[in-house]
């Protein structure tokens, strides 16, 4: 067993880590993480609550994290002895320069950051970032690596406003004393809810205004204040059109199987990237999808427009748009009903007592 597997263990048997954080983690992948913060605004809008979503945004957050301070919360896990000279045996005696037009700087030593090309500098930044999530007693928080998404739910929107601007202040100290810098001016916020919001009050921190969008691209899924998904589905829609014009150029020099290949390396990843929580919005915001979709198949089989798509589909044995929703629901049901979703996911089902 390597170093990374034995980390990678302890960190789990001693449960180092909050349930909500996400990223290098074992059944955390980012569907899950979109999934338990899209589950939590829904509940709310079932509830009619108000949700208010900050989306946070760390400058640089992997190239300022202080090596002093990431030895101490090491320590604090329990990583010490050999394993810690380890850490710091890694981390320090760094040193970097600038080259242009073959003119070289002088060396500096690496004081702070951990390497990001390397299997062990994210998860040091997931243990160093990891207190984050107890900080504030009244945020939900949803991390995946550096992306930080906060949360909060209440029937009164003016008291909800003032409750995370406070606790927003109080994560900015966070902030500030584990040396990590918040940038404010790339921090933005969603207000959601279908009820209308009139005259809605500003969010501070430091007496910056943190500015309110109505949808924001988290993991590359864009979430818009509504969860109606029709800015993602526009952005899926623009993808797929790019690919099929590929598709298009192409048919006359390559054979089905080429074609086929293309579609699924370039198109099919755009159309079922979490899937499994945008593919269930109204038919007709999907009815597009599904429409390009089988524009590509007849690409494929050299077929005109007007010819039914449904034996085309049998022939590529390949599944309609319908059809992976349905399957990507299924894995997560059969996830859910073995227990193989991590903790915070598989609190969202339960089983249903038969009459």
């Amino acid at each position: 067993m390597d170093h990374m597997d034995r980390l990678d263990k302890y960190i789990e048997k001693h449960n180092l880590l909050s349930d909500n954080k996400y990223g290098f983690r074992a059944k955390r992948s980012t569907s899950m993480a979109v999934m338990e913060l899209v589950e939590g605004i829904s509940t709310a809008i079932d509830n009619k609550e108000y949700t208010l979503g900050v989306f946070i945004d760390l400058k640089n957050a992997f190239d300022t994290i202080d090596h002093s301070v990431l030895m101490n919360k090491l320590e604090r896990y329990g990583i010490r002895g050999i394993a810690g000279k380890w850490m710091k045996s890694y981390l320090n005696d760094r040193d970097q320069y600038v080259e242009i037009d073959n003119v070289k700087s002088n060396q500096l030593k690496v004081t702070c950051g951990v390497p990001q090309s390397s299997v062990l500098g994210p998860r040091l930044f997931i243990l160093y970032i990891n207190e984050i999530c107890s900080v504030s007693k009244l945020l939900k928080c949803v991390l995946f690596a550096d992306d930080t998404t906060l949360y909060c739910s209440g029937k009164n929107l003016e008291q909800l406003l003032t409750t995370v601007e406070k606790e927003l202040n109080i994560l900015k100290n966070w902030f500030d004393i584990n040396k990590l810098s918040l940038n404010i001016n790339k921090t933005k916020c969603i207000t959601f809810g279908t009820r209308q919001m009139k005259n809605v009050s500003k969010i501070r921190v430091n007496g910056i205004e943190i500015k309110r969008v109505y949808e924001n691209k988290l993991l590359g899924v864009i979430i818009d204040d509504r969860l109606s998904w029709k800015s993602h589905i526009n952005h899926v829609k623009t993808k797929m059109s790019k690919t099929i014009a590929i598709l298009y150029k192409t048919k006359h020099v390559l054979n089905k199987k080429s074609l086929y290949t293309l579609y699924c390396s370039l198109l099919l990843p755009y159309m079922t990237y979490c899937l499994e929580i945008w593919g269930n919005a109204y038919k007709t915001n999907t009815l597009p999808i599904f429409k390009l979709q089988k524009r590509a198949i007849r690409i494929i089989n050299q077929s005109n427009y007007i010819e039914p798509s449904n034996i085309l589909f049998i022939n590529l044995n390949t599944l309609k748009f319908d059809d992976l929703v349905e399957y990507k629901m299924a894995q997560i049901m059969y996830k859910a009903q073995n227990n193989l979703l991590c903790c915070s996911t598989q609190n969202l089902f339960e089983v249903r007592e038969s009459i």
